[in-house]
């Protein structure tokens, strides 16, 4: 028997692939585990098909959606719970995983200084490429994946240190949520997984990518690919991760930093429209265009200014357990960050 890990899974609407998701996390070669979904209020009758077709996994059924944030902190909270419970497992619904998905993370996880541990994603409908191996930090608060979009050709088998894991398949320490707390409600949805990681590596622990953690991921099935909310959710909740988190010298390079980023992906929307299908999005599929991006921008900067003073309250409350200095963030921004000419084109 290994170390108790509760899997837990957040399904919204979910009824056509989330199946695949539970068989899979109960078909797994680790045995000491259990797994948990929390129903987000689903409309489409797939809490009654998980409670009907899977009983022995605990089912956590909320009166509506509550967002990614949120939903997963109710089944975490039930996770710990569990006294015996030492990791859990955070899973998207739109994922199919490898029977030694839990096993590889678990061993991973077995270094006292490693407290998260990142999985192997790839694109379902694209098996041979990745969709990520990690997030990796920018200077101005945001977050990348670890191989976006690239051809799996083993250039990501090594066991390394990365920066940060995707909430979307994830092991984290049970000392993680009883030091730092758990995803920020406030996020509603994206960056929370990235926020959590400061908070994690700001107490003092490290990432490590598992390469033989395999899962399949259906990319956005829960929200449209690079939606206008995904849009603002994603631009109001950088400008958090970079208020609670960066120290006071690097939030000020992240802004003249992000100011380029910007103007460059409103550029790219007058010159070339809102065609996603060159960053890997569906075919077909258009994204926001200047308007609905520039809109969407600026109301999310509107919204993050007017909740400065609760975020300036969370990064006073780092305080309580930080153990890096301002030279250890530096590091792994030259580390583990992205240079901006090297960001997606979005």
């Amino acid at each position: 028997m290994g170390a108790r890990t509760q899997v837990v899974i957040l399904n919204w609407n979910g009824r056509d692939y989330v199946r695949d998701c539970i068989r899979t996390a109960l078909d797994q070669t680790y045995a000491d585990s259990g797994v948990i979904v929390v129903d987000n209020g689903s409309t489409d009758g797939s809490a009654d098909l998980i409670g009907q077709e899977f009983p022995e996994v605990q089912l956590v059924a909320l009166p509506q959606n509550l967002h990614f944030a949120r939903g997963t902190n109710a089944g975490v909270e039930v996770a710990l719970r569990d006294p015996a419970c030492r990791y859990v497992v955070t899973l998207n619904n739109d994922t199919k995983v490898d029977r030694e998905f839990l096993a590889e993370l678990v061993k991973s996880a077995e270094s006292n200084h490693v407290g998260m541990v990142a999985a192997k994603l790839l694109f379902m409908d694209r098996p041979k490429i990745l969709n990520t191996t990690g997030i990796l930090p920018t200077r101005d608060g945001s977050g990348v994946d670890r191989g976006w979009n690239q051809p799996d050709e083993g250039q990501f088998d090594a066991a390394v240190d990365v920066f940060a894991p995707t909430a979307g398949a994830a092991l984290y320490r049970r000392d993680i949520f009883d030091t730092v707390g758990l995803f920020d409600a406030d996020f509603l949805a994206y960056y929370e997984d990235l926020d959590l990681a400061w908070r994690a590596r700001l107490a003092g622990w490290d990432t490590r990518f598992a390469p033989g953690a395999i899962v399949y991921h259906k990319y956005s099935a829960s929200s449209s690919y690079q939606s206008a909310w995904k849009t603002y959710q994603g631009e109001r909740n950088r400008i958090w991760t970079l208020i609670q988190n960066y120290p006071a010298r690097y939030v000020g390079l992240g802004i003249p930093w992000n100011a380029t980023r910007v103007l460059s992906a409103l550029r790219r929307r007058l010159l070339r429209g809102p065609t996603r299908e060159a960053n890997g999005g569906p075919q077909g599929f258009r994204g926001p265009g200047f308007k609905e991006f520039a809109d969407a921008t600026l109301r999310a900067r509107l919204d993050a200014y007017a909740g400065l003073g609760r975020a300036l309250e969370k990064r006073r409350l780092r305080r309580g357990y930080r153990k890096v200095t301002a030279t250890d963030v530096g590091r792994w921004l030259r580390e583990y960050g992205v240079p901006i000419r090297d960001m997606p084109v979005n």
